[in-house]
């Protein structure tokens, strides 16, 4: 017999990075199998029934509001290739849905695709259990409701939820405390950033350079240094699940060294660029017109001696054949730099015939096409809560024994069908306003630059000019009595 697993990350469980750059998990870390885990546990059951594990689907956030691309991959599978008699083995009724309601559907729509249902934690999943399982998860004071309120009391308290960072420990109080070895370790990142002016590439590189390991023996990265450097909780304070502590545990650093760390970052992000002599404004983009080849950026020195004896030195910038310069073939087509930058910004300004004129559009995307889009997706999200309490009222029907439980997999299937079509439907719909939203984001973006470009020119520094020009302009044609800018679409 074959089996199937579908392993899914319940929402309250997800996983986060830790401040040594590793994975931990907050909120249900009290017997919540990870996936890694699961598919163990699947992988043994199977071993020990005699079954053929044929495949596997999984979905790592199962969020509430989230699509679920693994069980829609599962469905798929079951439609069009699964053949013969299959079994689906899960980890729990609770893992197939973010409310029982949900979870029942999902039952239903396994079901209604011949398939047997097991779960590991409450056995096969038929109709007669499934609305045991569906009253059991439909209490709002459900083991995960209990297990949120005490994570949030803990919090409250100051006491550790999950791995706690690098350079501390969990206390007997529940606490913080701090691990000398790590803090040795704390400290020193934030000496070299502090006194030797180290920034997090350097420091990463110098920290594996002496032997220093994360506390699952790797090397450091500059994202495990850069959110260490970012961290309050070297100074004392204490952030979780909404509540800020301060004070609530043994500083590791001092806070006027921590401020003063986070303005050196800060300054690091915002230092503005030089421009050198070589840089070209318009390098890649520039095409001689007659022969099709590029136009490279060339600078040239010149010295000579002025008639009073002193020495005179100029450099000059242009534009040149590429052919040219690295073959010494084709015609000589060169064009002074600057003169050909400013007539290129003319262009984009519309300050100049030359250009293709570039209109402003921002904040006048297609209202009428989106408004529309916004009014079916709406409608396609209530169709679908309009389903759903149908099949919620089927369920309190069937608990109260009309339809039987034994009928309930009958009694559903259109349900499911109609859902199933629904669904369908609102994802068409959400495809066309992703794409929508590209566009309309690419053309703000667009009309953004050359409103820089317009109005801001003068006050950015040489890269920031040369990245609107890169996404603005798709080439520039030189010809011998003109030039020719396309701008991207």
């Amino acid at each position: 017999m074959r089996a199937i697993g579908y392993l899914s990350q319940p929402h309250d469980r997800l996983t986060r990075y830790d401040q040594d750059g590793e994975t931990t998990a907050e909120g249900r870390l009290d017997s919540v199998p990870s996936l890694v885990e699961q598919n163990a546990e699947f992988l043994e059951y199977c071993q020990r029934h005699g079954y053929e594990p044929t495949a596997t689907f999984l979905d790592a956030d199962t969020s509430p509001g989230r699509e679920r691309p693994g069980l829609i991959q599962l469905l798929r599978h079951l439609s069009e290739e699964a053949r013969g008699f299959t079994f689906v083995v899960i980890q729990s009724f609770a893992n197939l849905g973010h409310d029982a309601t949900q979870a029942v559907r999902t039952v239903l729509q396994l079901r209604a695709r011949g398939v047997q249902l097991i779960s590991l934690t409450d056995g096969p999943i038929d109709e007669a259990s499934l609305i045991d399982l569906w009253r059991l998860h439909s209490d709002p004071d459900s083991d995960s409701e209990r297990r949120r309120a005490r994570l949030q009391e803990r919090a409250r308290l100051g006491q550790a939820i999950g791995r706690p960072p690098y350079g501390y420990r969990v206390g007997g109080d529940g606490r913080y405390e701090v691990d000398e070895a790590e803090a040795a370790v704390v400290r020193r990142i934030f000496g070299l950033c502090l006194h030797d002016g180290l920034g997090i590439r350097r420091i990463a590189q110098r920290l594996n350079q002496d032997g220093y390991q994360t506390r699952r023996g790797r090397n450091w990265s500059m994202v495990s240094i850069r959110d260490l450097l970012r961290n309050p909780v070297y100074v004392g304070r204490y952030d979780k699940l909404g509540v800020s502590v301060p004070h609530n545990h043994e500083a590791i650093v001092s806070e006027p060294d921590f401020e003063t760390v986070a303005r050196q970052m800060a300054e690091r992000r915002t230092a503005t660029g030089v421009s050198h002599p070589s840089d070209f404004l318009l390098a890649g983009l520039v095409w001689c017109g007659e022969d099709q080849t590029r136009m490279i950026g060339v600078t040239r020195r010149q010295n000579w001696r002025k008639a009073s004896g002193e020495t005179a030195a100029a450099t000059y910038r242009y534009y040149q054949s590429e052919a040219r310069t690295n073959q010494s073939v084709g015609g000589y087509h060169t064009r002074r730099a600057d003169e050909l930058e400013a007539e290129v910004l003319a262009h984009i300004r519309g300050e100049r015939q030359g250009g293709e004129i570039a209109v402003l559009n921002i904040g006048k995307d297609d209202t009428a096409l989106a408004a529309e889009t916004a009014v079916a997706l709406a409608s396609g999200e209530a169709r679908l809560r309009a389903i759903d309490r149908k099949l919620a009222q089927l369920l309190e029907d069937a608990a109260a024994g009309d339809p039987p439980p034994s009928m309930l997999h009958e009694a559903g299937a259109e349900i499911i069908a109609e859902w199933e079509s629904a669904s369908a439907d609102l994802a068409s719909i959400k495809g066309r306003a992703q794409a929508q939203d590209r566009e309309a984001d690419r053309r703000r973006r667009r009309d953004q630059r050359l409103q820089r470009v317009r109005e801001d020119w003068e006050s950015l520094n040489f890269p920031q000019q040369r990245d609107l020009i890169e996404h603005l302009v798709d080439r520039v044609i030189v010809f011998d009595n003109s030039v020719t800018t396309q701008l991207k679409a």
